[in-house]
């Protein structure tokens, strides 16, 4: 009688398990997994039907199941090299990549000459930043598969993540030659070598970001080509923002560039910057994105004016300060910093969250500046709404100023420069106010992660762009506390008589 009942059972699960595989060859997953579905209800301790399942809900998109069927064949066959695979990518696609790195570990130990092994760990290793280990892994990766354009892709990536950008580059190049098409390969040689400072060669490799689909900015100008570095004489170009705020404040001193070249300007920018832009220099025409636009000769994305004028490290424009305080403005921000703390304290303007989790500063770490004899901060961090700073707990003793003057329309970044006019140092992020403050050559003490963005290169702690800017970088991975401890010492040690 029990032999009879298993045999029963072992028909029916190899009629279901033959009807999925069918459906799956035929590209019908919805009944594949039906069909698995029921073949694991007969046999819930036979790994390969928990697979196959998992593998089919994947497929459908629906992660959650596919995460329980995968699991299952995952403890009843821990050692298969197929099982451990699929699992780990699942943990990664799930952004699990913490969870995927023991399967692959075990993995790599199983199979030492599987190189997608190495590859995913490496991946996973990165994704919770663990660059060391994935430099690691990568190079087994490279090892096994010399040709493999991803995998000296990400190793060039991995490198790039300790702060050796050259190192990098020697990754990034032979990702290129293996995979010319690739624009995420060129971009990221472009990207380690402006961070080493080479724009001859970094400038026209970052090109390529255009070709990238995650690239939004791009602008259609039907009909208007691209400026290609020829003369500009008696010609008008029409230059567009692109990526963040922060960007449009750097780069923007290239429209006196090209004035000076003899064109007719037009400068798209995004609406909340309109306003604070309205005084710079060798600007003929300001719009916003959304206005109408005036015909042009040419166009260009506004990060592509470094390689088509050629720049290197020591003719990035200066032209600074370029951007100017609204007069009236700083003048009803003064008396309001002055009745909102001691008439006679160092005021520091602080800014601490940036659009990238990585530059953003814990306010915590803010606590050694406010412990400073005779220094007072100030919040200028933007919260939601026009016209408003963030206000912070008053146990920081961060000074947090009123609103502005009731008007309720949106001031853009117009009072924020106003504010930072009436400060004596700005310590900030990697954020739109450092360059605001930087462009209006406002003193600047600029907390950088631990890779920081190209444009600051490798400089100990000076910049070109922005000369009244002093650069204070993470000595280790994730020591924003080491940051703010030599900040601190800086401001301390301030000339006699300063307050």
């Amino acid at each position: 009688m029990i032999e009879r009942t298993f045999d029963g059972t072992g028909e029916a699960f190899g009629r279901c398990f033959g009807a999925g595989l069918r459906h799956v060859e035929a590209e019908s997953l919805e009944d594949a997994a039906l069909s698995f579905r029921t073949a694991v209800a007969i046999r819930p301790d036979h790994p390969v039907a928990w697979f196959v399942l998992g593998l089919v809900l994947r497929s459908l998109g629906r992660l959650d199941g596919a995460a329980v069927a995968l699991r299952a064949a995952f403890r009843l066959q821990p050692d298969d090299a197929d099982t451990l695979f699929q699992w780990a990518a699942l943990l990664i696609e799930r952004r699990l990549a913490g969870e995927a790195v023991a399967p692959l570990l075990r993995l790599v130990a199983l199979r030492p000459g599987y190189p997608d092994a190495a590859f995913s760990l490496g991946n996973a290793l990165m994704a919770v930043d663990e660059p060391e280990r994935a430099e690691t892994a990568y190079r087994l990766a490279v090892l096994l598969e010399p040709g493999a354009a991803a995998a000296n892709n990400n190793l060039g990536a991995a490198i790039l993540s300790l702060c050796r950008p050259e190192e990098a580059a020697v990754s990034y190049r032979r990702a290129v030659r293996l995979d010319p098409a690739s624009a995420e390969h060129h971009k990221n040689l472009g990207v380690s070598l402006l961070t080493a400072g080479n724009f001859a060669e970094g400038a026209p490799e970052y090109e390529w970001r255009s070709r990238q689909a995650v690239w939004q900015w791009n602008r259609d100008c039907p009909g208007t080509p691209l400026w290609d570095g020829g003369p500009l004489d008696g010609k008008t170009i029409l230059v567009h923002f692109e990526q963040g705020f922060g960007d449009t404040v750097q780069f923007i001193r290239y429209m006196a560039v090209l004035k000076a070249m003899g064109a007719r300007t037009v400068f798209e920018c995004q609406p909340p910057l309109k306003r604070l832009l309205a005084s710079v220099p060798g600007i003929d025409a300001l719009v916003a994105r959304g206005e109408p636009v005036p015909e042009a000769d040419c166009h260009l994305p506004l990060m592509s004016l470094p390689h088509r004028c050629r720049t290197t490290v020591a003719t990035i424009p200066g032209g600074v300060p370029y951007l100017r305080a609204d007069p009236h403005r700083a003048a009803f921000w003064r008396q309001r910093i002055a009745d909102a703390g001691e008439r006679d304290a160092f005021r520091v303007g602080i800014q601490w969250r940036a659009a990238g989790a990585d530059r953003s500063i814990p306010l915590d770490r803010f606590a050694r500046l406010s412990h400073l004899s005779g220094v007072r901060l100030y919040s200028l961090q933007k919260a939601d709404g026009p016209g408003w700073w963030e206000r912070p707990d008053e146990g920081l003793g961060i000074v947090s100023l009123p609103g502005r003057d009731g008007k309720g329309e949106d001031e853009g970044f117009v009072d924020t420069a106003a504010i930072i006019e009436g400060l004596d140092l700005i310590v900030a992020c990697d954020s739109v106010v450092a360059h605001i403050a930087g462009a209006m050559g406002r003193p600047v003490f600029l907390a950088l992660p631990w890779l920081g963005d190209w444009r600051w290169m490798r400089l100990p702690d000076r910049t070109p762009w922005y000369p009244a800017t002093r650069l204070f970088r993470m000595t280790r991975r994730n020591d924003w506390d080491g940051v703010m401890a030599r900040i601190a010492a800086q401001i301390a040690r301030r000339p006699a008589g300063v307050s």
